[in-house]
């Protein structure tokens, strides 16, 4: 039996735990609420839910007297770096989404941490989990469209209400919307790297302010081929609509829109039959850390996949200083 401690939003800790519980080798020994005014109800449960609650993961790993197998980051490791580092400092992994850093500084003291470390971070984006971008995926490795072109993307970033793409829940304890908007990148770019092969330049434009918060990058892929990511984001309301996927290659086109999600989960009013929640996305992204967790492997990298959090630094410099950037200037 795995033991996690999950940390993070109550909302998105209480989405991770909810699938916890439908696994047989894993349980939840505690959580650390970020949204919780710290002193305040001292090993009470979560609320309607039966786990201990605490202040940060160091009272956790105090309390239980080290006795964690995991801890889950339920959101972008970016915004919980002291609990990454606090992990790896006695040894245990991580999971969480990405980035894992948007500055440099911050990334490379992550990745030395690893290396020097027992511990790993595992950091793949739900959406490799998802059936619609794991067809999309298996299309274009069987060479269903040919050499890539072009893939496109167009993001609205929904933080509440029903749908599929509910997992930038996490991503709202960013603050400020360019990083916001560099989290929501960070999952587009682990997809198109997992299908793409990866980034060598990335060029962002970000803008803050107005009716949207908005971000444009344009990546080129070391095999050649390029991807444009658009995103806007609004804390009131949500643009509409809210994702297009396109990947257009010499021989034809995939593609998955925003009807194509909603089709997954409703017609008219009535609900579909949907994957349960431990065999959504997320659940799949967690189901694969409790296998990693009991396997004897450790991943790939110390940092997996280390790319993806890479660009996203690139990202941010790229959005600062107005210009196109190469990999090879953010490599540790």
């Amino acid at each position: 039996m795995q033991r996690i401690v999950a940390v993070g939003s109550e909302t998105a800790v209480r989405k991770h735990v909810e699938r916890y519980r439908r696994f047989d080798d894993a349980t939840v020994c505690g959580v650390v609420d970020a949204d919780r005014e710290p002193c305040v109800d001292e090993g009470v449960g979560f609320d309607d839910i039966d786990v201990p609650r605490y202040h940060s993961l160091s009272e956790v790993l105090q309390t239980t007297d080290g006795d964690v197998d995991g801890v889950d980051i339920c959101g972008p490791g970016a915004a919980f770096v002291d609990a990454l580092e606090t992990a790896l400092a006695v040894s245990t992994p991580v999971r969480c989404d990405p980035p894992v850093a948007f500055d440099a500084e911050t990334f490379d003291r992550l990745v030395t941490a690893s290396t020097e470390s027992e511990g790993w971070i595992l950091s793949h984006s739900p959406h490799r989990f998802s059936r619609m971008y794991e067809r999309l995926h298996s299309a274009v490795e069987s060479g269903g469209i040919g050499p890539i072109g072009v893939a496109r993307i167009e993001r609205a970033a929904p933080f509440d209400g029903p749908g599929w793409n509910v997992s930038y829940d996490g991503v709202s304890v960013v603050e400020g919307p360019v990083r916001t908007l560099c989290a929501v990148l960070a999952h587009d770019v682990d997809v198109l790297e997992w299908t793409f092969g990866p980034v060598e330049r990335v060029f962002v434009r970000a803008r803050a302010g107005g009716r949207y918060d908005h971000a444009h990058a344009v990546f080129a892929f070391r095999d050649g081929g390029r991807a444009t990511v658009g995103t806007r984001w609004h804390r009131a309301e949500t643009p509409a609509p809210r994702i297009g996927v396109e990947y257009s290659g010499k021989h034809g086109r995939l593609d998955f829109s925003e009807d194509d999600a909603s089709t997954a989960l409703r017609e008219g009013s009535t609900p579909l039959a949907v994957d349960p929640p431990e065999d959504d996305c997320r659940g799949r992204a967690l189901r694969a850390f409790i296998d990693r967790l009991g396997g004897s492997e450790r991943p790939p990298t110390d940092v997996a996949p280390v790319t993806s959090s890479r660009v996203v630094v690139a990202a941010r410099r790229s959005a600062d200083e107005n210009r196109p950037v190469t990999l090879a200037e953010e490599s540790p």
